[in-house]
């Protein structure tokens, strides 16, 4: 009763000026137009009441169908929503495999998560949100899933550029509203005595997160998307981003009920907290971002999603297999070397489009051949066999052993998956080969070897063909990008300096090429029997497997009298870009001819 008589004589107080300006306004009207005036009036304008809230519904509603509708249609922002009661997502901890340390860390978050209450009273503040940031295909989305469904909160899901309106000021309402109806589920939700939480996953971040200063300080970050003042800034729904994340506005009431109450003085004290807004931003361009979007406070978790290791592959390549009728016998250790480099949906992805290849060929299980074959397609294109002369297919062939001998014989560190002189997408034929071991560094002996595969398809032609075909052109572009990088960025050469270019770094470039290019002719001279073994198969067979090469390779080097003996490659040798005088060669020759550079002459 104590508490009901103190919050009345805390309205009247609160309320003494309305109340006074009320009452003073109703003796006004009572002394002006009369009782019985005002009565008759009032009465009046219950009875014409209905007619005239009908008539004003019509007036918003066609107000509202003309241009709201049509605004709204074009604006909605492309979202699902998924609650507790609607278990559609079907994901669990057990779906997510390949990467166990990211498990774990999705583990640690949901049980902050479904436990804010227990965390705060232990003294922590539950963080804003965090990013996600790795390529295409290592499972951002798929992980955020996994979080929604084990934490059993209300999730929605957000494509960032529909967040984006055509129409000026919009977009800040869409993303206010989408927060707002995360708190709305976030409170509906909530377990009796708890805060309540709700995730909200926005896709493809970078597509309103860009920084405001333009990327890389293009300074193009606010320039207007059209004309007239019709069209909106493409940072205003990040600025209201920002502030529905981390603002003062976490300290306001923000439900219209609740804040009418307080308007009268109904509602007395600090303003409850409001249910969490889990923020999780996907994005495969996190340079890109707006400072103040990762700063403390905001997305400042940032969890890097790789494409997955050794172990990672094979628990991969496990789970999708044993789900697919496959052989049981497939190696394992050959399927996660191919797959280096893969993302979770890749291996996926041609795990099924190798029972597809099984399949059409009328078998029950897929197969290791199968497996080479699905990568092939999804990597190369579809076999689409060429009608060649007999010149053209003797050529490639030749051009392809190039390639294969020089990978057999320098690269031990890899093994050759298939060479083919069969068609397929923009490829006239192909040799592919993968690392025996996954490794994270190259040494500088290494990048030469690479330059060398390049350059074997061309010491074929000229060593044993005697002529220069073009198929050879994209090999010499990457052998010369290889090349400029050796000595112009990587430090490999005969200066350490880095990121330089002109014409002295052509020069060692083009002395690195020369170099290599002899001892490739030389390895080709030496081991011409095999180069002869394997194209005169490429020839008959068209295409050979790894195995099938390693033993082709084998009868040959038994059948040729020092077969097996290794190739020894000659040191590379630069020469020095300046002498300690700072002077080029060019220089110094001329110095020492007597004559003069095209300049002028040489500053002693």
């Amino acid at each position: 009763m104590r508490g009901f008589g103190s919050g009345l004589v805390y309205f009247l107080n609160y309320n003494k000026k309305r109340l006074i300006i009320l009452f003073l306004l109703l003796a006004f009207v009572v002394t002006t137009v009369g009782q019985r005036q005002l009565v008759e009036g009032v009465i009046q304008l219950i009875v014409s009441a209905p007619g005239l809230l009908l008539y004003l519904v019509f007036i918003a509603f066609s107000m509202v169908a003309q241009f709201g509708l049509l605004m709204w249609f074009m604006s909605r922002p492309r979202k699902y929503v998924v609650t507790p009661d609607m278990p559609q997502i079907g994901l669990s901890f057990d779906s997510y495999r390949g990467q166990p340390e990211l498990l774990e860390y999705a583990k640690s978050l949901v049980r902050i998560l479904t436990g804010v209450e227990r965390f705060r009273q232990l003294g922590g503040e539950l963080p804003k949100g965090m990013l996600l940031s790795g390529p295409p295909g290592t499972g951002k989305t798929f992980l955020a899933g996994v979080i929604a469904a084990e934490a059993k909160l209300p999730f929605i899901y957000v494509d960032a550029s529909s967040l984006s309106s055509m129409f000026f000021g919009v977009d800040v309402l869409i993303v206010v509203q989408l927060f707002r109806q995360a708190r709305g589920l976030g409170r509906k939700w909530a377990k009796p005595g708890h805060q309540g939480a709700c995730i909200l996953f926005i896709d493809e971040l970078d597509s309103i997160g860009m920084s405001r200063s333009g990327v890389q300080g293009t300074g193009q970050g606010q320039m207007p998307m059209g004309g007239m003042g019709m069209f909106g800034y493409r940072g205003m729904a990040l600025n209201t981003m920002l502030n529905q994340m981390d603002s003062l506005g976490q300290h306001i009431e923000d439900r219209w009920l609740q804040r009418f109450g307080r308007w009268l003085g109904l509602i007395q004290g600090p303003v409850p907290l409001k249910p969490v807004v889990f923020v999780i931003g996907a994005t495969n361009r996190p340079d890109t971002l707006d400072a103040a979007l990762t700063r403390p406070g905001r997305l400042d978790r940032r969890l890097n999603i790789f494409p997955p290791d050794g172990p990672g592959r094979r628990d991969i390549i496990q789970h999708y297999l044993a789900q697919k009728a496959h052989d049981p016998k497939m190696d394992m250790d050959l399927m996660v070397s191919d797959s280096i480099g893969w993302t979770p949906i890749e291996i996926k992805t041609i795990i099924n489009e190798a029972l597809i290849v099984a399949h059409d060929e009328g078998r029950d299980f897929l197969t290791y051949r199968d497996w080479l074959a699905a990568r092939d397609i999804r990597q190369l294109g579809l076999k689409q066999p060429a009608t060649m002369t007999a010149d053209d297919r003797r050529a490639i062939a030749y051009h392809e052993a190039g390639h294969a001998i020089v990978g057999h014989y320098l690269r031990p560190e890899e093994r050759i998956l298939k060479a083919s002189i069969i068609r397929r997408g923009e490829t006239g034929g192909v040799v592919q080969s993968a690392e025996r071991e996954e490794r994270h560094t190259k040494h500088a002996r290494e990048i030469e070897t690479d330059i060398m595969m390049f350059l074997g398809s061309r010491a074929v032609e000229e060593e044993i063909l005697k002529t220069k075909l073009t198929g050879a052109s994209s090999d010499l572009n990457n052998a010369t990008r290889l090349a400029m990088a050796y000595v112009g960025s990587l430090g490999m050469g005969a200066s350490l300096l880095a990121n330089v270019g002109g014409d002295l770094v052509q020069r060692q470039a083009d002395s690195l090429l020369d170099q290599l290019y002899d001892e490739t002719k030389r390895l080709v001279r030496e081991k011409d029997y095999a180069v002869h073994a394997v194209a005169g198969a490429l020839i008959e067979r068209q295409e050979l497997i790894g195995s099938e090469l390693t033993e082709l390779l084998r009868f040959a080097e038994d059948a040729h009298g020092n077969g097996r003996a290794p190739f020894v490659r000659k040191t590379v040798v630069l020469e020095k870009t300046f002498d300690k005088t700072g002077k080029t060669p060019d220089q110094l020759v001329a110095i020492t001819s007597g004559e003069q550079s095209p300049g002028g002459p040489v500053p002693q």
